[in-house]
């Protein structure tokens, strides 16, 4: 089985939701595998984040004060009958004939597939195979803590959240990683002795990875949100 790692913005509210309740994370999750398309994710967000419960919810955080137990419930309920609803507009896209799948850039950053570079990556980053080392480096793939324990494991161990203060701190350290120069001494074989998952990637393609990471914080940080990491 394939360890794939990906990564998704939340906002501060949705991550405190999770907090409070694993299962509606794990739901959230399971829905946007199954979902694939990043665009119909985005306008499964945008709705959720026009419900009223979600407004109210805000203004309880904005207060400081936790969402009670039967809005997390009833939150709960609309995620699922929103992601039934992009299911049946993902199917019915899926009828027509599909276009040609448009670049990251254009449909936005809110979920990053590193697929198996990831620990790659992490070594690129931190020259070391375990993590998280306490750096913004090192959070930026393995960092986090984690959310919900068994409950929630997505076959590699739970996810893991990182605040949106830290997101803020990993984009600056990824911005600042001098990548073309650290490309040109990575060596695949040190990579493979010390244990890392899948260490043949070619320069090009690892670097296009992290591109799309360095991106993808970018995105987060500008818009204030919360990051989720996992492995599955």
């Amino acid at each position: 089985m394939s360890m794939i790692g990906r990564l998704r913005q939340v906002s501060e509210l949705e991550l405190a939701n999770y907090q409070a309740s694993p299962s509606a994370m794990a739901g959230a999750l399971t829905g946007a595998r199954e979902l694939g398309d990043p665009q119909t994710y985005a306008q499964l967000r945008e709705n959720l984040q026009q419900s009223p419960l979600v407004q109210q919810m805000m203004e309880l955080s904005e207060q400081g004060k936790p969402p009670t137990r039967d809005q997390q419930i009833e939150l709960q309920q609309q995620m699922r009958q929103l992601l039934q609803q992009a299911r049946g507009m993902q199917k019915a896209a899926l009828a027509k004939a599909a276009p040609a799948t448009p670049p990251a850039a254009e449909s936005g950053w809110q979920e990053v597939n590193l697929q198996k570079s990831w620990h790659c990556l992490h070594f690129l980053l931190t020259g070391r195979a375990e993590g998280p080392d306490g750096t913004p480096l090192g959070d930026a793939i393995l960092g986090g803590a984690e959310i919900g324990g068994e409950e929630t494991d997505t076959g590699y161990g739970p996810p893991r959240a990182l605040s949106a203060n830290r997101v803020k701190s990993v984009a600056e350290a990824l911005n600042a990683f001098p990548i073309d120069q650290k490309m040109q001494h990575f060596d695949s074989q040190a990579a493979d002795k010390a244990g890392i998952y899948v260490p043949q990637h070619g320069a090009e393609e690892l670097k296009e990875y992290f591109v799309n990471l360095r991106n993808f914080y970018d995105d987060a940080a500008r818009r204030g949100n919360a990051v989720l990491l996992w492995i599955e």
